[in-house]
């Protein structure tokens, strides 16, 4: 007779800030950079205790609203603990053949589409905190705190450039085609209910492409992973906000 099993469960501790001060300057440059202006409070947060409790009403708030977040077991205001939710995209993408792959994201990114057209966001969407069970996507990691700092369309917007940017590993070997069929399945899901994809993409491209530009006067840098990721995304960049919206 095989032992039960026992579920799987997490648990996070007050005794640590959400990030170090030199990690949260690079994130508030790179917000900027990005056109998604993070105030530094926002940031740079320190309060552990605080973070931990407004995890936790986030994660309250979305379950009560029917949406897939990892349900709540205790909190006692310096410990957390939630049940599991399966495995990350992230862990799965590895995994699976490099053919299922493209729908799977193109699948994760019109659930994020839905989440927002529901009036959320998430502040963390990238591929590390969603994960897939088979029939659905639930999402992890609710700390950061943006909104209000920062208008809910503005959040929704970097919740989707998180989503494509943290899928370019898996994106790049397929080309920049695989980058447009991302963002289109997002832009068709939410279409009519989340802020415009294309508009905010068009004006960060010139970003994104004075940072390509850069890479290119070193060689080192040129021919890295990292370069050809971004440059991938780029193009499928380009070819989005080049296509007909779809209504």
């Amino acid at each position: 007779m095989n032992p039960p099993t026992i579920p799987k469960t997490w648990t996070k501790s007050a005794q640590r800030p959400l990030r170090s001060t030199g990690n949260a300057l690079g994130v508030w440059l790179l917000s900027r950079l990005l056109g998604v202006p993070v105030p530094w409070r926002a940031i740079h947060q320190t309060d552990g205790a605080a973070l931990l409790a407004y995890e936790h009403q986030r994660l309250l708030a979305l379950a009560a609203a029917g949406e897939q977040v990892p349900p709540v077991l205790s909190f006692d205001g310096r410990q957390l603990t939630t049940g599991d939710v399966g495995h990350t995209l992230e862990h799965l993408l590895h995994r699976i053949p490099e053919a299922e792959r493209l729908p799977l994201m193109c699948a994760a990114a019109a659930d994020l589409a839905g989440f927002h057209a529901r009036g959320h966001w998430h502040g963390g969407a990238q591929a590390r905190n969603l994960t897939w069970d088979g029939r659905r996507f639930a999402r992890l990691d609710f700390e950061e705190c943006l909104h209000p700092p920062l208008p809910l369309p503005t959040v929704q917007l970097y919740d989707a450039l998180q989503l494509v940017m943290s899928l370019a590993r898996f994106l790049e070997p397929l080309g920049a085609q695989a980058v447009f069929e991302v963002l289109q399945a997002y832009r068709r899901a939410g279409a009519g209910g989340v802020p415009d994809l294309a508009a905010f993409v068009r004006r960060l491209l010139p970003r994104l492409q004075w940072v390509a530009r850069m890479a290119g006067w070193s060689s080192r840098l040129d021919g890295s992973r990292e370069v050809r990721r971004l440059r991938t995304v780029l193009d499928g960049m380009r070819a989005f906000v080049d296509a007909p919206q779809v209504r």
